[in-house]
This record gives structure tokens, C-alpha cells and sequence, in this order.
């Protein structure tokens, strides 16, 4: 069920309003990494504040706890739906805080190596570099004994050796 704006801004403060609408996605491009940082913060403390205070209501609601005003908590839809809306936000902040180190790391890690393909066989000395196994850093050894590696490079022959309608 998606609620009109107005609506969603009725049930937040001012400020609350003010961190929300700067998630949009045309305000978070004006965002600097340390801003974001900040409003993170005060997202993700709102939210928990909201998740915490639905808690209360709830149980008060069930009356497995007493209420902590004069009158007993009824319902916490409005503080769930402000928890949801700070956990998007909060959402939203992340992603773009994400995005902004990612493009930070990339220009230095392009920068350390070589990006095209003859960049790295100059480097190299004109040879391809050595194709990495699953066994790098080990030395090979011999096996052990001539049958299993003729066993080994056969592969399921062997095996169909042993019916006699195959052997025909």
C-alpha cells in the first residue's frame, strides 16, 4: 500500500522530512562522502527510535506491559511506517555511499596496473603470464605409479572396458 507524500510527510517532523527528501535521487548526487556519512548516522538512530517505540506500543497494546502514559497505547501503525521509511532512507544513503567508494577505488587500482592486454605482455617480456592451477605455489610430483595415471588420463574408458557388449 503506497501512501500519497503528503501523508508520509504529515507523520514526520520537520527535520525528519528534511533528511528523507535529501535521499531522493536528485539530491544524493549533491552529496559528498563524509554528508552522507552524517545522515547515515541520523537514519539509522531514527529508524531504530521508531522500531524501538513500535515495540513498546505493541506490547503495551497486548497489555504485557504497563503503559507509560495515561492512556495505553492502541495501535503503532504511524511508528512502523515511519521505521519503514527511515530504514529506505537509510537504504538509499548506503547505496550511494557505496557507489561514491567504489568510484574512488577504481581510478587507483586502474592506475597500479597495466588495462590493455599488450601492456601486459610488454610487462611480461612478450610471453603470455603463466596461467595460475588450483594447486599455485605447489610443486608437481610425479605419480606414484604408471597405471593410475593412464587410469586418470582415459578417463571413463576403463570402465566400459569391463561389459562385454562393448568389448565387441
Amino acid at each position: 500500500m503506497r501512501t500519497l507524500p503528503s501523508k508520509r510527510m504529515s507523520l514526520l517532523t520537520e527535520r525528519e522530512a528534511q533528511l528523507v527528501l535529501s535521499s531522493a535521487p536528485r539530491n544524493l548526487a549533491g552529496l559528498t562522502p563524509r554528508e552522507l556519512r552524517g545522515r547515515i548516522l541520523r537514519a539509522r538512530r531514527l529508524m531504530e527510535k521508531y522500531q524501538d517505540e513500535a515495540q513498546r506500543q505493541r506490547r503495551e497494546a497486548l497489555r504485557k506491559e504497563v503503559p507509560s502514559r495515561s492512556r495505553r497505547a492502541e495501535g503503532n501503525r504511524n511508528t512502523l511506517r515511519k521505521a519503514e521509511y527511515f530504514a529506505l532512507t537509510l537504504e538509499r544513503f548506503e547505496k550511494r555511499l557505496a557507489l561514491l567508494e567504489r568510484k574512488a577505488r577504481t581510478p587507483a587500482r586502474a592506475a597500479s596496473r597495466p588495462s590493455t592486454r599488450r601492456a601486459t605482455r610488454t610487462a611480461t617480456g612478450g610471453r603470455k603470464p603463466a596461467r595460475r592451477t588450483r594447486a599455485a605455489g605447489r610443486t608437481a610430483k610425479a605419480p606414484a605409479s604408471g597405471k593410475r595415471a593412464t587410469r586418470q588420463k582415459r578417463g571413463g574408458a576403463l570402465k566400459q572396458e569391463r561389459f562385454a557388449s562393448l568389448k565387441r
